[in-house]
């Protein structure tokens, strides 16, 4: 008679936590760099590190790398990473040539363009070469720290210190660097100062409009939009739910529009996606019944379009000066496209607004401004063709790959027309959504030797 043993079984998830605290030794090498970077995303902010975050992060692999390795571990480039590098060197090629032309080339420019695209197209391809997965807790761990810190922050801020007005410190990097000086002024860098509100802006009735540690009102929805659709991935229910509030919370209180918006459609669309073939049909089923309600019911049709009239009064009237101006440029956008139509102009246009610097013609849309105006068609055509594939290769590696991955990539393509993503923390979004991945973990697997009666 023989007998079998097990000689080792591979733990799951649940082996993560060791009550509501990460056990840091049972976590992989980017998962602990992946965490600690997006707790502790605060300092960052109080360095004035961020337009060099994927750049130190380069660094800090290469480093990593050499002393393990003794290379570079680069495998041949994916198509989606030829097209994402063919596109860089286009700009920073492009750039170049413009400014050199116009007699306005400043190298500080330049070379923040060049870091801009190409460190996290080099992280991408590091990322796909070494087939980098982070598992899905330890990322919403992460983000509930995050979550937690603003939600602090708001509460000292805004209840106990009310959000009053103040002078915005520097930030270290700005100190250290002198690259700027006194108070701050609208296009001295906000990336030099520490701005964590706006009070002179509001969001929920009784708040301010706050950024907490990234920069921009638009960069906090982001980051807080994709968190509460990672959210939705979290199996515990009690966790999932408390998360999902928070991130909403912080939404509303950074004021941003388009992101509260857009966020309800990427929401409806996961369900679609969730609920399978069966769900497509009901979809379509309730989609054509209320089409038809629509526009076939006189009393339906008036009461949904008054409703509808007064909600986009009553959304562009929130912040009614951002409304037009933003109105002015995209107008101003649309007419001259046309003037450099293939190769772009490179450069925002004159200002819609006197004395308004930041209202400028080829400003505050990503698809009109950023890609139409300032690249032409022709980089419109590269980044077009890297997002497709970017979708496609998603695709092609969905095993592990949570519903909040492909959301976040349906979100930036809504918001493209109206916002821009010249934030380095929303490029970083995109990279944090291609690693996380539930790697194959079985709940036990078993070893066995057989044994004889005599041992």
């Amino acid at each position: 008679m023989k007998t079998f043993l097990p000689l080792r079984m591979v733990e799951d998830d649940s082996s993560l936590y060791s009550g509501v605290w990460l056990r840091w030794q049972v976590l992989t090498i980017p998962e602990k760099f992946v965490c600690a970077n997006i707790a502790l995303i605060g300092v960052w902010w109080v360095a004035g590190l961020y337009a060099y975050m994927p750049t130190l992060m380069l660094l800090a692999i290469g480093v990593y790398e050499l002393l393990n390795y003794g290379n570079l571990r680069f495998r041949r480039p994916t198509f989606v990473v030829a097209i994402l590098l063919a596109f860089c060197i286009y700009q920073c090629v492009g750039f170049l040539f413009f400014s050199l032309a116009t007699f306005s080339f400043s190298p500080t420019q330049t070379f923040r363009l060049f870091i801009f695209w190409f460190s996290p197209a080099l992280l991408l391809w590091y990322v796909q070469s070494n087939q980098i997965k982070i598992r899905l807790p330890v990322v919403a761990w992460a983000t509930s720290i995050l979550i937690l810190q603003m939600l602090i922050f708001w509460l000292v801020g805004q209840l106990i210190l009310k959000a009053g007005l103040y002078d915005p410190p520097r930030s270290l990097f700005s100190l250290l660097s002198h690259n700027a000086s006194g108070s701050y002024e609208p296009g001295k860098g906000l990336e030099n100062y520490l701005i964590p509100y706006r009070p002179e802006d509001s969001s929920i009735p009784g708040s301010a409009r706050w950024s907490f540690f990234f920069v921009i009102p638009e960069v906090l929805a982001l980051v807080v939009g994709y968190i509460s659709l990672l959210a939705l991935d979290i199996k515990n229910r009690l966790w999932s739910i408390l998360l999902l509030v928070a991130s909403l919370f912080l939404l509303l209180v950074s004021g941003t529009r388009s992101v509260c918006i857009a966020l309800p459609i990427v929401f409806v669309l996961r369900y679609v996606f969730a609920i399978g073939i069966q769900g497509y049909c009901i979809t379509l089923a309730m989609i054509a019944g209320l089409s038809f309600a629509t526009l076939s019911i006189p009393p339906v049709t008036d009461s949904i379009t008054n409703i509808y009239t007064e909600s986009i009064e009553v959304v562009g009237e929130s912040r009614a000066d951002s409304t037009r101006v933003r109105a002015d440029i995209y107008q101003g956008t649309i007419e001259h496209i046309p003037d450099h139509l293939f190769f772009g102009h490179w450069v925002p246009g004159p200002t819609v607004l006197p004395g308004f610097e930041l209202g400028r013609i080829g400003t505050h849309s990503f698809v009109l401004g950023t890609l139409l105006y300032h690249l032409g068609l022709m980089g419109s055509g590269l980044f077009v063709a890297f997002w497709i594939a970017l979708f496609a290769w998603f695709y092609q590696t969905r095993e592990g790959r949570p519903r909040s991955s492909y959301c976040l990539l349906i979100l930036y393509t809504l918001l493209s027309v109206a916002m821009e993503f010249g934030e380095m923390v929303g490029i970083m979004l995109i990279l944090l959504a291609v690693i996380v991945r539930q790697p194959k973990i079985k709940k036990s697997i078993y070893e066995y030797f057989p044994l004889s009666e005599n041992n």
